[in-house]
């Protein structure tokens, strides 16, 4: 049940969305070689029928070719913590093996192409530390073997280095047989670079403070011509990914105040968007996005570490980034606050400003550090991997002309006015790209019935029904 929900939930963004936001890019060039009136963002152009959505994701499906996995582990606890909650669980090694089995899965299920396991090569790479140290760690695991790429990777490296960046605490036992565990899944280190230079398909599966080390480490792998995104496939899964910080209240935690080590710290700085921290990262996703590579952004319901529109990056707009919500059984609700949510990431998904509401609305489906574990069920679940290679067949089924990121810098510590709440629905239902698209303009219209059967038990929940009230009134 678990699993069908949470499939339910995140498909809602392709399989609900209309023809042109589905294919906005791709069915632009089919209409267009077919002589078909071209798609515009907005509109009720011709779309794409089922049967031509299918040839495209089959024929995308037979051309994937060679394929490599890239894992990489988010931001682990300090020893000393771990042996209170236990062992992490999202490690790199946990998410190469989901996408592998979720890729030959869904290719079989979905398109017939069969996978074998030896098809696909596996990179769980293993690094603790800050993140400018883990993304030199990372890279030298698949070019330390190789002198000329190791010396031209060294130069590229930025000279802008944090002066707070310390080493990490030095390998136990356990971590050094995991090491060891992950090493014998990699091809032989004097060959990764060649293995994945080789590949036709690259993913990039990360999970929380992965998610800004993996945007780093692709695009120092594309300045070392190790990936190009112009002759392969390159795709970035990034689950609960922390690309505006941490939840801001967090900071005053005890644990992470007086106990917890810098690399747990320095997380707080991506809020901050003049910070070196986030500063790189919006470079790096600029540089990749630019490049070819796609993005698929998966926030996690009830997350009690990361916010949603964190999770999403909110301040990034890009045609190759594609958002989706996960919402495991126990808190998933066919009603008004879930049905927003996921009509929000479709208006970012079709290229559309949602004018600020997911960062109001984050703070409603936040976790708490007890008894939520929202940022790590995200990558437990299968659908999560389908959703990521559904992507990059759907999107490099056809190929878009290059196109630039665009930003909107904010500081996610600064307190939010809720009273910019109902302005904001307001101005969407106002909107006249929202009311040209007839599928837009009718979820709206099931938004506010729904409003009016929605009843929330959570305090943040209640507040922001009573601040929406005017919604019933929308006609």
């Amino acid at each position: 049940r678990l699993r069908a929900i949470g499939q339910t939930v995140m498909d809602s963004a392709i399989d609900m969305a209309p023809g042109w936001a589905r294919s906005m890019l791709q069915w632009q060039r089919v209409a267009d070689t077919q002589g078909q009136q071209r798609n515009t963002e907005g509109s009720d152009g011709p779309e794409p029928t089922a049967e031509q959505l299918k040839d495209l994701m089959d024929d995308s499906a037979r051309r994937l070719g060679k394929i490599a996995v890239i894992g990489v582990h988010g931001w682990f606890p300090r020893r000393m913590l771990q042996m209170l909650a236990g062992e992490p669980t999202g490690k790199s090694e946990k998410f190469c093996l989901m996408m592998r089995d979720a890729l030959k899965a869904y290719l079989l299920e979905s398109h017939g192409v069969s996978v074998a396991d030896d098809d696909v090569s596996l990179f769980p790479l293993i690094g603790e530390g800050q993140i400018q140290d883990r993304v030199e760690l990372l890279l030298a695991q698949i070019i330390g073997g190789n002198e000329e790429l190791a010396s031209s990777a060294s130069e590229s490296a930025p000279n802008a280095a944090d002066p707070a960046l310390k080493p990490s605490e030095p390998a136990s036992g356990a971590e050094r047989q995991a090491e060891l565990a992950a090493e014998a899944l990699m091809p032989p280190r004097q060959q990764r670079a060649a293995v994945l230079r080789s590949a036709d398909t690259v993913f990039v599966v990360t999970h929380s403070q992965g998610t800004p080390v993996s945007a780093m480490l692709v695009e120092r792998l594309l300045e070392a011509g190790i990936l190009d995104a112009t002759r392969q496939r390159v795709g970035l899964l990034a689950m609960a990914g922390i690309g505006h910080g941490p939840l801001a209240h967090l900071r005053d935690n005890v644990v992470i105040k007086y106990i917890e080590s810098n690399t747990a710290r320095e997380l707080f700085e991506l809020m901050d968007p003049s910070s070196f921290q986030s500063q790189r990262f919006v470079a790096a996703l600029s540089t990749i996005l630019h490049a070819g590579v796609r993005v698929v952004c998966v926030g996690s319901w009830v997350d009690e570490v990361v916010p949603l529109h964190s999770a999403i990056v909110q301040g990034v707009s890009h045609p190759h980034v594609f958002r989706a919500v996960y919402v495991d059984a126990a808190h998933y609700a066919d009603d008004f606050l879930t049905g927003l949510i996921v009509f929000t990431l479709r208006l970012r998904n079709a290229g559309m400003y949602d004018h600020g509401l997911l960062v109001h609305l984050s703070g409603v489906v936040a976790g708490s550090l007890w008894g939520h574990w929202g940022h790590s069920t995200v990558y437990a679940e299968p659908a999560v991997y389908k959703l990521a290679v559904k992507w990059l067949l759907l999107s490099t089924a056809t190929a878009p002309e290059p196109a630039h990121m665009s930003y909107r810098p904010f500081h996610a510590a600064e307190p939010l006015n809720p009273f910019y709440i109902p302005s904001i629905m307001r101005t969407l239902w106002d909107d006249p790209s929202i009311q040209a698209c007839s599928s837009l303009r009718a979820e709206l219209q099931r938004l506010v019935a729904l409003f009016d059967k929605w009843a929330p038990e959570t305090r943040a929940a209640k507040e922001l029904r009573y601040r929406l009230e005017p919604v019933s009134c929308f006609q």
